[in-house]
């Protein structure tokens, strides 16, 4: 599953709609509560840890995309 599959899932957005520069600004169901969903579902999909540091400085896909590939995950 990449990451555009996994976001466009759990913010239930035509996978189309993401890109790199998608976030809370351009997606009105990127809520807190979907944030928040949006990290555990990763955390499962990807097997491993966010950083409350992590979660709180995400702004978009593309800052989802840097987290994972700095936890040596591949986010295609």
């Amino acid at each position: 599953m990449t990451l555009t599959e996994v976001v466009a899932g759990v913010l239930e957005v035509d996978p189309a709609e993401v890109t790199d520069d998608s976030g809370p600004q351009t997606i009105g169901t990127w809520t807190s509560l979907r944030h928040l969903q949006l990290v555990v579902t990763l955390e499962e999909v990807y097997g491993l840890s966010f950083a409350f540091e992590d979660i709180r400085d995400v702004r978009s896909v593309a800052d989802l995309r840097a987290v994972l590939r700095a936890k040596g995950t591949e986010a295609a």
